[in-house]
């Protein structure tokens, strides 16, 4: 049924309110939300909260209408906004390397969650993994958007089934007493990149726009948003229960080992523990295949060079591109053991340059011009820089926006001067 790239990396534009909301909830529950969230519960509290809540925001932060605008723009990138409204082409493929190069690191993120987690299962050989990635790969290069968005279905409802069920069985483990409000101090947490980096992120993510451009209509976007967000908010509470849970009663993890997991074989049966390890090492895979289809979809549509021929042939050249971001992925999960401190840096760099043009041209296009675009841009990656080196009085990540739109609107006033001034 793939016929063109707007079938393989789209889904033909036809997915409907079930389907896009299973997908949505698969492309924010992942190791982060749920093995990250429960270790930091563990150390931090329920304060952890704040960052299912970010992801949450910005899932009802598309419901609100910004989802449903994207879909109206007919698009096939979030990086096509600067082609489509400032009229740049140079700014939409700067968009795109940015996009591409954070995904494909939270893409290797999830390579390297996985290898972690099949060794704390017990898995050490790397045979286990490269098959486990290889299928990943497989599917996704054959079928595009609609395998990712059929597996996300099937991987998503096998979550929250067993989510629930192991849920049930924790709680006649008779150590549920024993969960106390464990809370830190909020100086102790960075409570605001929790919070405002996944919402941010979800205004700009092409994972999340891809999935807005794809769907049946504008309000099929609204509801599916909705309904995931208030899902989200509700099942990753569960893996934060664990982690206070375990803190709670002096649970002690092996070195290398999850807490979630511990805890977790220490409350359910054998193979409640079983079912549930089997579920996070799926929620693992629908975030990869996600990141996987997104960045291949960056580099067939927004590079020239790769569109060219024939339907049939632009379709094989996407699974090519689809194949070689799979293997290279891989490659370099092998190569690294941490790339936390990376990704922290990708998240903030892409926000800071390209959450105000994007916004403003989503929201307010009459008012966009691309000397605004430069501008909120430029403004937006020297305040990124000089933060990095100056730690402000208040919130970095509110003061960067804050810059970022003043770069807008100047560069914008500036633009129409030079124009009045060569009209004269």
């Amino acid at each position: 049924k793939v016929e063109n790239r707007e079938d393989y990396f789209l889904s033909g534009r036809g997915i409907g309110f079930t389907a896009l909301t299973f997908t949505l909830l698969a492309t924010q529950i992942g190791g982060g939300t749920v093995l990250g969230a429960a270790e930091e519960a563990f150390r931090r509290g329920w304060i952890v909260m704040l960052y299912p809540l970010g992801h949450a925001l910005g899932l009802f932060a598309l419901a609100t209408g910004f989802g449903s605008r994207l879909n109206k723009l007919g698009l096939t990138t979030i990086a096509e906004i600067f082609e489509k409204i400032y009229s740049s082409k140079l700014l939409r493929q700067i968009a795109s390397i940015l996009s591409i190069v954070s995904l494909f690191l939270i893409l290797v993120g999830m390579g390297i969650a996985a290898q972690k987690f099949l060794g704390a299962l017990g898995f050490t050989r790397g045979y286990l993994f490269t098959g486990f990635w290889l299928v990943m790969t497989i599917y996704t290069v054959l079928g595009g958007l609609s395998a990712v968005v059929g597996t996300d279905v099937l991987q998503t409802l096998f979550f929250i089934i067993v989510t629930l069920v192991t849920f049930a069985f924790s709680s006649t483990s008779g150590m549920t007493s024993s969960v106390a409000p464990v809370v830190a101090s909020a100086s102790n947490v960075p409570w605001m990149m929790w919070l405002s980096g996944p919402l941010l992120f979800a205004f700009i993510e092409q994972d999340m726009g891809q999935r807005c451009f794809a769907a049946k209509s504008a309000r099929t976007v609204s509801w599916s948003a909705a309904a995931s967000g208030f899902v989200l908010l509700a099942f990753t509470t569960i893996p934060i229960y664990f982690g206070v849970l375990a803190r709670s009663v002096g649970f002690v993890p092996r070195e290398g080992s999850s807490v979630l997991l511990g805890i977790v074989s220490a409350t359910t049966p054998t193979v409640v523990g079983t079912l549930f390890a089997s579920a996070l090492l799926m929620m693992i895979v629908s975030t990869a295949d996600s990141l996987l289809c997104s960045i291949s979809s960056n580099l067939a549509f927004d590079f020239p060079i790769l569109q060219r021929g024939k339907s049939r042939f632009n379709v094989r050249a996407s699974q090519l591109i689809t194949l070689a971001v799979g293997m290279a992925a891989m490659g370099a999960s092998y190569c690294f053991d941490n790339v936390v401190d990376v990704l922290m840096l990708s998240y903030e760099l892409s926000i800071s340059a390209l959450f105000v043009p994007i916004f403003m041209g989503v929201l307010a296009p009459q008012k966009c011009t691309k000397a605004a675009a430069f501008g909120s841009i430029i403004f937006g990656v020297l305040a990124f820089a000089c933060f990095k080196l100056w730690i402000p009085p208040m919130p970095k990540e509110i003061l960067t926006l804050v810059i970022s739109f003043v770069g807008f609107f100047l560069f914008k006033l500036l633009g129409r001067t030079v124009q009045t001034i060569e009209t004269l």
